[in-house]
């Protein structure tokens, strides 16, 4: 039985989402510690050049809980479809703390991790014995740039296995062996699931109804094949409600709640 598969993908919701108008090019700061947090990570060495390459980048911080001047900032691509990496910043010091950035392998590099993998899984006595016959699958390796792990893909006809793999060093271990059949189902599902939040966020009247409110999170439920509703609420109730149709990327139905 294999195990349960999730890719992290990684998007995470914000309360506030700042472009950048600017090919590239992040705004001074006026005022205000988010755009204060964004410009810091921005400009620092990790992500200067990394950003330069995306047209348009989007930033989005938020503070931290408990430690006062810490901040946590995302980076977007321009329709906020591909994360570009997140960044820890510290505004007392202006010191980025902790940062990653999705990278992926140099050519080279990628190559040889490539034929390494193939020839690695291909010798597995576990793989081995789901494949029984590895000459009547099709295997395509490659590297997640966002998890940092390898992932072997076997297709047969309409059967398939996914075997992700982490490094460490120069050796290679088997992480999970997985239906990719099911990890395919389990994907769609959060996509439409974070598709439904971020249509949310473009109803009228939600940023109102969030305005003032610190510890607001969203609770998403399947309501039909492709209606999702969105609760936008606290401890202390309901703040906003949308119901959004995820194939005809519109919202349905919006309420506002009582605080």
């Amino acid at each position: 039985m294999y195990k349960k598969y999730a890719t992290v993908f990684l998007l995470t919701v914000l309360a506030l989402v700042v472009l950048i108008p600017a090919a590239g090019v992040p705004v001074i700061a006026q005022g205000g510690d988010e755009q204060t947090a964004i410009n810091l990570a921005a400009t620092s060495g990790e992500f200067a050049d990394w950003l330069a390459g995306y047209n348009h980048w989007q930033g989005s911080a938020y503070p931290d809980d408990t430690e006062p001047g810490l901040w946590y900032v995302d980076f977007y691509d321009e329709t906020v479809d591909e994360w570009l990496g997140w960044a820890a910043v510290d505004l007392n010091t202006g010191e980025i703390v902790d940062s990653f950035v999705p990278r992926p392998l140099p050519p080279e590099e990628f190559q040889a991790g490539q034929e390494r993998v193939t020839a690695f899984v291909l010798n597995d006595p576990e793989v081995l014995a789901l494949l029984e016959d590895p000459d009547l699958w099709e295997l395509g390796v490659d590297f997640n740039r966002y998890d940092q792990q390898w992932e072997a893909w076997f297709a047969r006809g309409l059967d398939a296995l996914v075997v992700t793999l982490y490094q460490d060093g120069d050796n290679f271990y088997i992480d999970e062996i997985e239906d990719a059949n099911a990890l395919s189902e389990q994907q769609a599902l959060q996509a439409a699931r974070d598709q439904a939040i971020t249509l949310a966020y473009e109803a009228e009247g939600v940023w109102e109804a969030l305005d003032g409110v610190d510890d607001w999170y969203t609770y998403t439920e399947r309501q039909g094949d492709n209606l999702w509703s969105v609760e936008f609420t606290t401890a202390d109730g309901e703040l906003f409600y949308a119901l959004v149709d995820v194939a005809a990327e519109k919202v349905l139905e919006t309420a506002i709640g009582g605080r």
